[in-house]
């Protein structure tokens, strides 16, 4: 038995204690050829660590052997040394039978150090040099996938299907391809792809990808039905139950649009998204609870601010002013317009024109088009007095709205 042998056996044995003596041994009594079949066995095995050592003995014999190269480049890589996985690679020339393999790792390496350019052009050569070796055109399928160049990435798992593979390296290329189409905004034929998926191709991540497309494209039963199923096998799935509360906020059914959304936010509360639906959904079926839930949002996420606004808009459209101005009361919302706005007409309805008048004329660049803002600018001006503002109001009104005979009689009138 070769001392190789013995190192194995001693590792099937679970008896690591004595691996790298028995290596070191191997080193002195067994041939090269035997030692680099140790090295390949114990890389197969995940034994980087104990490869590399026979790999670089081996490289003192053999410093152009392109195999050991290539192999050492690779550990480089997965140890985080980049630069010296490159000297490894540079050393490999194209007349080696390594080379082919060089090109792989190169990539891979350019690829770790986002230099996807660089790692193209290893794969595109590879390609051209090796036109039969599929791994090329997996690979570079793969870069563009990970830089969200969908339509690129199209190509090549096309080609990889069309010469029958749909899977490779445990990766379905339907997938991938279906998962592109969605990037690249094909959103049916993305759906006709994912729908070709069998039961163990369709997993978890996939099931959301489906009801999330079903709901891009409106289709709000479908969305429902795939993302229900994904939750009954699988309820900590966060991400399914904004889209699925929002399916049922499309169709109508708030009660379960509330649902949903409370259940998500039972996994995730900083999802701003969630405290919207439910605010939305809520407001017809427990409209105290909806706000208490729109409030506790307010005071988690990150940016409060579209949740302010939401409230905001509908303590205004429910003449709740004072509720308004407490809302906003301490708040920066110099940078936002429309809580300005709101925040004027909140003052004005409480009898604060004067400052109703100041706060709302900040915001004329802004709404200077919009109807519904020169209507309330008008009815604060007309309170304050300021007639000559109130003129210039009514003229931008009726730029919008010519026809409109009480803002005209109005204007006449002054």
């Amino acid at each position: 038995m070769s001392k190789a042998d013995k190192v194995m056996e001693t590792i099937d044995d679970g008896d690591f204690s004595k691996v790298d003596g028995l290596i070191q041994e191997s080193l002195r009594e067994d041939d090269d050829q035997t030692q680099f079949s140790l090295a390949e066995t114990l890389m197969s095995r995940g034994l980087s660590v104990q490869a590399k050592t026979i790999y670089q003995h081996l490289l003192v014999n053999y410093p152009t052997e392109g195999q050991i190269l290539s192999r050492l480049a690779e550990i480089a890589v997965s140890d985080g040394d980049s630069d010296q996985a490159l000297d490894y690679i540079s050393q490999i020339t194209p007349d080696s039978p390594a080379y082919a393999e060089n090109l792989l790792v190169s990539a891979d390496i350019y690829q770790s150090l986002g230099l996807y350019e660089v790692s193209e052009q290893k794969l595109l050569e590879g390609i051209r040099e090796f036109p039969d070796e599929e791994v090329f055109k997996f690979a570079l399928a793969e870069v563009y996938f990970d830089e969200n160049k969908f339509n690129q990435a199209l190509t090549y798992y096309d080609i990889l299907l069309d010469m029958g593979i749909k899977n490779y390296s445990g990766i379905s290329i339907v997938l991938r391809k279906a998962s592109s189409l969605a990037g690249d905004g094909q959103y049916e034929d993305a759906i006709s792809e994912y729908e070709k998926l069998n039961a163990l191709e369709l997993n978890e991540d996939a099931q959301f990808q489906l009801g999330f497309l079903y709901n891009q494209v409106k289709n709000y039963n479908k969305s429902i039905s795939v993302l229900e199923n994904l939750l009954d096998t699988n309820r900590d799935y966060p991400t399914a139950y904004p889209v699925i509360a929002e399916d049922y906020l499309n169709i109508k059914k708030n009660a379960d649009a509330f649902k949903y959304a409370q259940l998500g936010l039972n996994l995730n509360e900083l999802d701003d998204r969630l405290y919207q639906i439910a605010f939305d959904a809520g407001t017809s079926e427990d409209a105290n609870n909806a706000i208490k839930i729109l409030e506790t949002g307010i005071k988690k996420v990150e940016n409060p601010m579209p949740l302010v606004i939401k409230l905001s808009d509908y303590y205004v459209t429910k003449g709740q002013f004072k509720a308004n101005l407490d809302l906003l009361n301490g708040r920066e919302i110099n940078n936002n317009p429309k809580l300005v706005w709101n925040l004027a007409k909140s003052e004005f309805e409480t009898d604060d024109v004067n400052k109703a008048q100041e706060d709302i004329l900040t915001v004329l660049d802004e709404f200077k088009d919009n109807l519904d803002y020169l209507s309330d600018l008008v009815e604060i001006l007309r309170s304050t007095g300021n007639k000559e503002v109130l003129q210039a109001a009514l003229r931008l009104y009726l730029k919008q709205d010519p026809d409109n005979e009480q803002m005209q009689e109005l204007l006449d009138s002054l």
